[in-house]
C-alpha cells in the first residue's frame, strides 16, 4: 500500500492548503467528494481511504481526505481533532462522515452555513446496535451513544454501508423511530483493488515441509473461533505430524484467558498495521484459511467478508460456514468450501490437507473470482461509486 502510506504521510506532513491538496479546483465541473478524517485502520481504509483514490482516477469525480489519523483503538471518530478548511466546504457536494456517537449536528449546521447545497453522508461500516457482549466495544458503546448514532443518522441526506443487511437494520430501526428520517440508503461494498496488493509482487507458498492451517483472528472473538474447536482439534491430531495452525492477531496470553485450543502447538503472528496487512498474510505462506464465526446478527453484517478476500486475494482456499454473507456467493467446492456442522468442518479441512491439487483448483477459483466481482477493476465497481454520489 505505498500509494496509501505516501498520501497519509503528506497529510501530516504538508504545510500550506495548495501543498496538501493538489486536486482542489472548483472548477473542474467534476462532482466533489469530500471524505472527512478517516482512520488509518480496517474500515477506514474500505470505506474511505480505498474509495477517493477509486473515484480519482475517473474524470467524472474528485475526491479529497481532508486528513488521515494514525489510528487509535481507544478512540472514536470524535476524539480525534478533525478541523477542515472553508475552502473544502465550499468547494464540496457530498461530505462523507464515519460512523459517530456524539452529536454530529454542529457539523451539519456549521457547514450548511458555508455551503447550504452541500449534502451529507454517513458510512456505517457494521452493526453497532447489535455488538456481541464479548465485543471490546460493547461495554463502552452506551444505549445515549446508540441513540445519537441514530440522531445523526436523521441529519443524513445519504447512509452508505459495506452490505445490505446493515443498511435493512438501520432502515427498521429508523421506521419504528418518532424521529424524521430522510436519508437515502445506498449500498458500496468493501472491495479489493491495486492499491492493496502494491506491496505484493508475488504470492508467497508455503515450501515447509507442513501445510499451514491459518486464522485471522484480529476481528473474531473467542465465540467465533469456539465454533470449530472441536472439528479443527480432531483434524489436528489426525494430521499432527503434517499440519500447523498459525493464528494472527491472537498469542498465548489471550489463548490462556479464552480457554482455547488448549494443548495444540499454535504459531502466533502479532498484528501489523493496515498498510502492513496484505503484505503480511501473503508472507505467512497458509495453505488453507479458516473463517470461523457464531451466526448472530453483528457477525452477518459485519466485517467477516473481509476475511474472505484477505485469504483470496493470496490464492488461499477457505472454509467458512454455510450462512449470510458467504452462501450468497460461494459455490461448495470450487471457489470455496461452505460448512454448516462440525462434521462438515472436519471432512472439508481433511480434504483439503490431503489433496494439494484442491487446494491449487480453490485458491486459483477464488482469487480470479475477487478480482473479477469484488475489487475495482471490475467497471461496475466504480460506477457504483459514481451512482452513489451522483
Amino acid at each position: 500500500m505505498k500509494t496509501v502510506t505516501a498520501l497519509a504521510e503528506h497529510l501530516s506532513n504538508a504545510r500550506t492548503f495548495k501543498e496538501k491538496y493538489p486536486l482542489f479546483d472548483e472548477r473542474d465541473n467534476k462532482i466533489h467528494v469530500l471524505f472527512l478524517s478517516p482512520c488509518l485502520n480496517e474500515s477506514g481504509y474500505y470505506r474511505m481511504i480505498l474509495p477517493a483514490l477509486e473515484l480519482n482516477k475517473t474524470n467524472t469525480h474528485c475526491a479529497i481526505l481532508a486528513h488521515i489519523h494514525k489510528w487509535d483503538f481507544h478512540k472514536l471518530f470524535d476524539d480525534y481533532d478533525n478541523p477542515v478548511s472553508l475552502q473544502l466546504v465550499h468547494w464540496a457536494d457530498y461530505v462523507v462522515l464515519p460512523t459517530m456517537f456524539s452529536d454530529a449536528e454542529y457539523i451539519v449546521r456549521s457547514m450548511r452555513a458555508v455551503n447550504p447545497d452541500i449534502e451529507f453522508v454517513m458510512d456505517l461500516d457494521a452493526n453497532y446496535h447489535a455488538l456481541p457482549d464479548q465485543h471490546p466495544m460493547s461495554k463502552s458503546l452506551s444505549a445515549a451513544a446508540k441513540a445519537t448514532l441514530l440522531k445523526n443518522l436523521s441529519l443524513m441526506d445519504l447512509v452508505t454501508a459495506p452490505n445490505m443487511n446493515i443498511l435493512h437494520y438501520y432502515i427498521s430501526l429508523a421506521r419504528n423511530s418518532p424521529k424524521m428520517f430522510k436519508f437515502t440508503p445506498e449500498y458500496y461494498g468493501n472491495l479489493v483493488s491495486n492499491f492493496t496488493y502494491e506491496d505484493v509482487p508475488e504470492v508467497f507458498r508455503n515450501t515447509g515441509v507442513k501445510i499451514r492451517i491459518g486464522i485471522l483472528m484480529e476481528r473474531f472473538l473467542p465465540e467465533d473461533l469456539q465454533t470449530i474447536e472441536a472439528p479443527l482439534r480432531k483434524v489436528i491430531a489426525a494430521h499432527k505430524d503434517a499440519v500447523e495452525l498459525v493464528i494472527y492477531g491472537w498469542n498465548e496470553k489471550m489463548r490462556a484467558r479464552d480457554k482455547l485450543l488448549e494443548g495444540i502447538d499454535v504459531s502466533y503472528r502479532q498484528i501489523v498495521n493496515t498498510t502492513a496487512f496484505p503484505k503480511c498474510v501473503n508472507e505467512l505462506a497458509i495453505d488453507i484459511g479458516l473463517i470461523p464465526f457464531a451466526d448472530n446478527l453483528y457477525n452477518r453484517s459485519g466485517r467477516v467478508f473481509n476475511r474472505f478476500l484477505d485469504f483470496s486475494g493470496v490464492m488461499v482456499p477457505c472454509i467458512m460456514p454455510g450462512v449470510i454473507p458467504f452462501s450468497k456467493f460461494i459455490r461448495d467446492g470450487e471457489n470455496g468450501f461452505l460448512a454448516n456442522t462440525p462434521e462438515d468442518w472436519e471432512n472439508k479441512l481433511t480434504q483439503l490437507i490431503t489433496d494439494a491439487e484442491l487446494r491449487n483448483n480453490i485458491g486459483k477459483a477464488a482469487f480470479q473470482f475477487v478480482w473479477e466481482t469484488y475489487s475495482y477493476v471490475n467497471p461496475r465497481a466504480i460506477k457504483r461509486l459514481q451512482e452513489v454520489f451522483a
